[in-house]
């Protein structure tokens, strides 16, 4: 099985609902890691990281400790079975003075600037940005060919503000320091 952009996507908004349900999924495992249906593909001379591997990846490595609940307000779309769908779809998660932020943008062309506000808390510092995209929907990895990984980077945060652009078709994880 090779996975593309959209099949990332979509782990990325499952792992999104585990978060925001942390009430009820108390715990949550993938059956097959390498080969087959996996994240990780491998052959006699190499492997490739698949598509799914990155959120899979982020979610494993930052979204610890108690679940958020947030209050999301973003532009929506109409699906052929739901209305007013959002294009942002959030999940957050806080331990040990750190927030970590999981966006899935959906839209399949435009960025979606927002803030971020805190209620009761502060940022102390800038924040680190773990972005998964690609140039299409469609975009795969395959052996010495990776369309679609992580890029990361640092932005500010200031008070109990943070602005940020979710590029389209991509998921983003925010990991900030709050006090």
């Amino acid at each position: 099985e090779h996975y593309d952009l959209e099949d990332a996507l979509v782990v990325a908004t499952f792992l999104n609902s585990f978060v925001r349900r942390a009430d009820v999924v108390k715990m949550a495992n993938m059956a097959q890691l390498v080969n087959v249906i996996a994240p990780i593909f491998t052959s006699e001379t190499g492997l490739f990281l698949q598509t799914i591997y990155y959120p899979l990846q982020q979610f494993a490595r930052n979204s610890h400790g108690a679940s958020l609940e947030l209050f999301v307000d973003c532009p929506k779309y109409k699906s052929r079975r739901f209305d007013d769908v959002p294009y942002l779809d959030v999940s957050a998660a806080y331990r040990d003075g750190a927030v970590v932020l999981n966006v899935v943008n959906r839209h399949l062309t435009q960025p979606i600037e927002t803030d971020i506000l805190l209620e009761d808390r502060r940022f102390t510092a800038g924040a680190k940005v773990f972005e998964v995209g690609g140039p299409d929907l469609r975009a795969t990895n395959d052996f010495g060919r990776a369309n679609v990984a992580t890029r990361s980077r640092d932005i500010s945060a200031q008070g109990d503000r943070l602005r940020y652009a979710f590029a389209p078709r991509s998921f983003t994880s925010i990991i900030a320091q709050i006090a």
